[in-house]
């Protein structure tokens, strides 16, 4: 640990004074110093003696000047200022220590927590009749002068403990030794005593001197030397750091042992001499070592983790105005923070930093090839509670005591991870989840995907193009295709809106490759994004300090800031399309054994490339977000593992042995099934009629008008048809005729199959009937054999259409049978 050989800015004298007012220990006699020294006493003297005995004045100043001059030089006190304090920071326990902040290292402590036993000690070497004189003792200038004389230096200057606190406490310059610097002295030391009761003053004395290693007060000293509080110090204990006040760097136990034992004894020796303590006591006292702590000077906390700078970061710049209490500006807060004696107690888990620590440093489901790369392949991992957003977990790297990098709060393509929040938009723009797009991967022809007029190219992580599939397989596998076309019928800005809504601070811009990750989001993002699915739709800001105390004030106490992101029931949809991911998809071979009781879903996430790869996953009670890959210019993940990996390969174990530690314990509790409503049939309804339909079930309706055979003002067509699980809340466009038929062209349908031509015709809101001609020839049967009006035909829609369709002979039927209603 690094120890500071200067002396306290606010006291410990210049140069060496190596006290010395015992000749048995110690004798030294340096004539050349008795004319500094004669000035230095003669001028404390005289000026006690003009305080303390007005008739020796001379004439310019009398009694009622002297009265005068004296309120004068005091004039502007008003208190001892508030002594700058060290600030803690605990985890959710409120007891173990975090880390420590501060400008002075200085905790400050009670009279009565400090043992009497050191408090005599420094009454004894500093100012033995301390509770017996005022402001100022003549006794003790006339003591210091012969002490001095002895020893041929400086020793003391006769200073009250009071004069020593109003010096160094009040802004008084303590290389001025002028007269007028002196009478200051002395006239707001008087101040003091009138103020201030003499346990009070030395209370503060004792929580101010420095005493060496950047450690102010004796509270904090008995920690750092001795490891025990300030009450349990003995004297031999108290001596020592006594000793320290006058000189701490001169007298480091650490640095000059030999020297700061000698003092030590020159204490015990003035405390025999004042009669506190037998000779025999004292010399067996002497003889014994310092006493330090074993592994005194060493770091005693570990590595603050990662979560305090947080803390530090989030109290200073207060984004959400939460710790006005510690000031209105950065500047203020941050002085609060480094010199008002706070405690900080944050929602940290030390025993699930633990296991997220273990976990991220396992044998990891694919061993690297190269591990030595350069640099190797890191881990963010942030745990928040679902209810509240609390931040459970926070764990920056693989080994943040060595590396300080920052994996949790800066942004990482995503990449699959994102999906949840195109579904989110793509659900409330009324798309069900039940829709189905194509997972042909290659070129998306849109206007909106070009980048400098090249077009957008999808690729499917897979590698591979799929048919049609609907949101729940597209989820469950994955597939780029299907999302980049999703991601334009939901809306880009949509998109960022609901994202940013859900929990996302990271920016975020309106282009098509969000679907596919490739927009740069944080960890803690990712946690919190995914909280708001896990919490039923309702968004709880993180947070990671629970309370903030001074003393026994409660200054700060967390409330869970929360609203409402998404609706409920989109809330829940989600969870049940990622349930497919852990189930049957891309993640389920992680979880198809060796987990527990807690349902969870999930989805994991690989960037371009493989330059990163996530899993994100809850359950009701957490939300956990893993990333795995490289800092600075991210390079392809196989140039450490040797080849290609996947969230599935890599971060969802990690997840898994996490939050199986972390899990054990809690109840498993089911999520909410979601709440899917069948679109009734409405076509034919007037407008009103529909709308009051759809209303009725949970639905919302939008109108466009076309041209069409039906009635003007009824439903011509609807989207999505009828029959449809969609959910609550969800739009069906509801197409309103003008009833002006437009024009249609009869297809060509002879040789096709009767259901083949029904479907054909029946989409061009034509109707059917059907005549049966009588055939021997097996192959002809069930065939469209002719047609009238013939192929080609320009008619309206609504317009019947005959076909001729081959039967065995035996049913010979020559009576034409029709449909009432084209197909919908």
């Amino acid at each position: 640990m690094a120890r500071s050989e200067d002396a306290s800015p606010h006291g410990p004298r210049s140069g060496p004074p190596p006290p010395r007012s015992q000749f048995n220990d110690r004798w030294a006699f340096k004539p050349v110093a008795i004319v500094l020294l004669v000035t230095v006493v003669l001028a404390t003297a005289g000026l006690t003696a003009v305080v303390i005995a007005p008739p020796f004045i001379g004439a310019g100043m009398g009694v009622q000047e002297l009265d005068r001059r004296l309120k004068e030089a005091g004039a502007d006190f008003t208190r001892i200022p508030q002594f700058p304090e060290r600030s803690t920071i605990y985890a959710n326990d409120g007891k173990t220590v975090l880390a420590r902040v501060y400008l002075d290292n200085r905790d400050i402590v009670q009279l009565d927590d400090i043992s009497k036993a050191a408090r005599r000690a420094v009454l004894a070497i500093e100012d033995d009749t301390f509770y017996q004189h005022g402001a100022i003792n003549l006794r003790s200038t006339a003591r210091a002068f012969i002490d001095n004389w002895k020893s041929g230096e400086i020793e003391q200057g006769g200073s009250t403990i009071t004069q020593q606190l109003v010096k160094q406490t009040l802004g008084l310059d303590p290389n001025d030794i002028s007269f007028e610097r002196k009478f200051q002295e002395l006239a707001l030391a008087i101040q003091v005593e009138q103020r201030y009761s003499k346990d009070k003053i030395l209370e503060m004395y004792l929580n101010y001197v420095f005493l060496g290693n950047n450690v102010y007060g004796v509270g904090t000293a008995s920690e750092f030397y001795f490891h025990k509080p300030a009450a349990q110090l003995t004297l031999l204990e108290g001596a020592l750091l006594a000793g320290l006040i006058r000189a701490p760097a001169y007298y480091d136990p650490l640095e000059r042992p030999h020297k700061a034992k000698l003092r030590r004894n020159d204490v015990l020796n003035r405390i025999r001499a004042l009669g506190w303590i037998s000779e025999e006591r004292v010399e067996r006292l002497k003889s014994e070592p310092l006493g330090l702590a074993e592994n005194v000077g060493d770091v005693t906390l570990p590595t603050p983790p990662f979560l305090v700078n947080y803390v530090r970061d989030q109290i200073v710049e207060d984004p959400n105005e939460w710790y006005t209490v510690l000031g209105d500006t950065p500047q203020e807060r941050k002085r609060s923070l480094q010199r008002g004696g706070l405690d900080i107690v944050t929602t940290l888990d030390p025993e699930w930093l633990d296991a997220a620590e273990r976990a991220a440093n396992m044998p990891w489901a694919r061993t690297p090839l190269y591990p030595n790369h350069d640099p190797p392949a890191d881990v963010g991992l942030v745990s928040v509670d679902v209810k509240t957003g609390a931040i459970l977990t926070m764990l920056s790297g693989k080994d943040y005591e060595h590396d300080r990098v920052n994996t949790v709060t800066t942004p990482h393509q995503p990449g699959s991870s994102f999906k949840p929040y195109v579904l989110a938009a793509a659900f409330e723009h009324g798309i069900p989840p039940t829709a189905r797009y194509s997972g042909v991967q290659g070129v998306i022809d849109d206007e909106r995907c070009e980048t400098q007029g090249e077009p957008w190219t999808v690729i499917n992580a897979e590698g591979s193009s799929r048919g049609e599939l609907d949101l729940y397989e597209a989820t469950a596998d994955s597939v780029n295709a299907v999302f980049a076309r999703l991601i334009l019928d939901a809306g880009l800005e949509n998109t960022v809106d609901v994202a940013q809504r859900m929990g996302v601070e990271s920016p975020l811009v309106p282009v098509c490759s969000l679907a596919t990750g490739s927009v740069g989001i944080s960890p803690l993002d990712q946690a919190t994004g995914y909280q708001t699915l896990a919490n039923g739709g309702v968004h709880c800001e993180p947070y990671a300090v629970a309370e903030i105390h001074r003393g026994e004030q409660i200054l700060f106490r967390h409330r869970p800031d929360c609203e409402r992101a998404i609706s409920r029931a989109n809330a829940d949809l989600i969870t049940t399309i990622l349930a497919g991911v852990v189930s049957h998809g891309t993640a389920a071979s992680v979880f198809s054994s060796g987990w527990g009781p807690w349902p969870i879903v999930g989805k994991t996430g690989t960037a371009d490339l493989n330059t990163n790869v996530w899993f994100v996953g809850y359950t009701r009670q957490v939300s956990t977000a893993v990333w795995v890959g490289s800092q600075g210019q991210p390079y392809p993940l196989r140039e450490f593992f040797g080849s290609d990996v996947f969230g599935s390969t890599v971060a969802a174990p990690i997840w898994k042995a996490f939050m199986l530690r972390v899990l054990s314990g809690m109840s498993a509790v089911p999520f909410e099934e979601a709440e899917l409503i069948t679109v009734p049939y409405v076509v034919g309804m007037t407008e009103l009629e529909a709308r009051a339909a759809l209303r009725e079930v949970g639905l919302k309706a939008r109108s466009q008008i076309v041209d069409s055979y039906r009635t003007a003002g009824t439903v011509a067509e609807q989207d999505p048809s009828s029959g449809t699980q969609t959910i609550q809340g969800a739009t069906v466009t509801l197409f309103i005729s003008t009833g002006d038929a437009p024009e249609v062209k009869i297809p060509a349908l002879e040789g096709a199959t009767l259901e083949q031509a029904r479907a054909s015709l029946g989409a061009l809101h034509l109707f059917v009937t059907v005549a049966e001609v009588t055939t021997k020839d097996e192959d002809l049967q069930g065939i469209v054999l002719d047609m009238e009006p013939h192929a080609g035909t320009v008619v309206l829609e609504g317009t019947t259409v005959t076909l001729f369709v081959g039967v065995p002979r035996e049913k010979d039927q020559d009576q034409p049978t029709a449909t009432p209603t084209p197909a919908d």
